[in-house]
């Protein structure tokens, strides 16, 4: 099993700058990268607390790929419906080149309503946007003296773009999916792997929606076994009691930050985000235990965290784990402990799987 940090900020400029956060979450890379972890992996979004300090993940990156030497960085994930592909695809590529050729490619349409409003992108484009610039980012990794004519970009022939990705063809493309299946039947169709959030649908509606993507990708002859990353809250302490004590706490100031984000939906409602307006009500109804019980979050001693890994482990084999280790108002000190922890004591007893 491999495991990686994933970063989605839960603050505001009242409880921390920017820059500390920024310095703080590199350090945590550099950790995980000295302990053997995986990946790190940054979000996009705007404005609000919840996540507004990660308005541009490849910057985030290329600072981490610049004191690491292991970790895979992943985009998690670009939003192609607010930038130009051709501007994409160079970031991404030059990422891939300061790296030396450690990106994943993760990519997503956005759900926010604040955030379409801001680029004036309306949400019933969502879908179109992201697959035509995902299709048009590689492309333009691959490619060039074509003319792309799609619904919302014209452009070309160009020269060839530079710089031109480390990895060939391309660097591995992820595709964030929640519970559409339409979605994940997509992703399987083009051959892209997966990132997926089990507390956004349940273990076995996602069972559901993995064979759906599975049997699209094996219909449409891709080969080889796509890579899945699972994302989940986790917090360590040596005292169990403890480490859920004071999880809880964070994860309820992580939720009223994601309840001011998701009260963007009310009077909304769109056919491209079934179900959204009802997100709000569905986050303020539950609770830290409700995520416990259902196997969401991983939290407590070292002991409990490879009991959870491992069940991680069985519902989704072969999935690469992204752990969520700074939420709420958890301090670099406690995140730097769950890494500490969970490097020393989980991984080795959780690697075999």
């Amino acid at each position: 099993m491999k495991i990686g940090l994933n970063f989605l900020p839960t603050l505001a400029p009242d409880e921390i700058p920017a820059s500390e956060y920024y310095a703080d979450c590199i350090a945590l890379c550099e950790q995980a990268d000295r302990l053997g972890f995986a990946h790190a992996k940054a979000v996009e979004h705007y404005f609000h607390p919840w996540g507004g300090y990660s308005p541009d993940p490849v910057t985030f990156l290329a600072a981490v790929a610049q004191r690491t030497t292991r970790l895979r960085l992943v985009t998690g994930a670009c939003v192609p419906a607010f930038t130009h592909p051709v501007k994409l695809a160079a970031s991404l590529a030059m990422l891939d080149n300061l790296s030396g050729g450690r990106l994943d490619a993760g990519f997503g349409r956005a759900f926010l309503p604040t955030e379409f409003s801001a680029f004036d992108v309306p949400l019933t484009e969502s879908k179109s946007r992201m697959r035509e610039g995902v299709s048009a980012i590689q492309k333009l990794w691959t490619d060039s003296g074509f003319r792309w004519e799609g619904t919302h970009h014209s452009f070309g022939p160009l020269p060839p773009l530079l710089p031109r990705p480390v990895q060939t063809p391309h660097p591995p493309v992820l595709i964030a999916a929640t519970a559409s299946e339409d979605s994940f039947q997509w992703a399987g169709e083009q051959g892209h792997h997966l990132m997926i959030i089990p507390v956004v649908a349940s273990h076995e509606r996602l069972a559901e929606l993995l064979r759906t993507y599975r049997t699209a990708r094996t219909a449409h002859g891709h080969a080889g076994e796509p890579k899945l990353h699972v994302s989940y809250h986790a917090y360590l302490a040596e005292d169990h009691q403890a480490a859920l004590h004071e999880a809880e706490a964070h994860f309820d100031a992580y939720r009223e930050k994601q309840l001011e984000a998701y009260a963007s939906w009310r009077g909304i409602s769109s056919e491209q985000y079934p179900g959204y307006e009802l997100m709000e009500s569905a986050v303020r109804s539950t609770t830290f235990e409700d995520l416990l019980k259902a196997g969401n979050v991983i939290v407590g001693d070292p002991d409990a965290a490879i009991q959870a890994l491992n069940r991680v482990a069985d519902r989704y084999p072969g999935g690469e784990v992204s752990l969520h280790i700074r939420f709420g108002g958890i301090s670099r000190t406690q995140a730097a402990r769950t890494v500490n922890l969970l490097g020393h004591k989980v991984l080795p007893a959780v690697a075999h799987r």
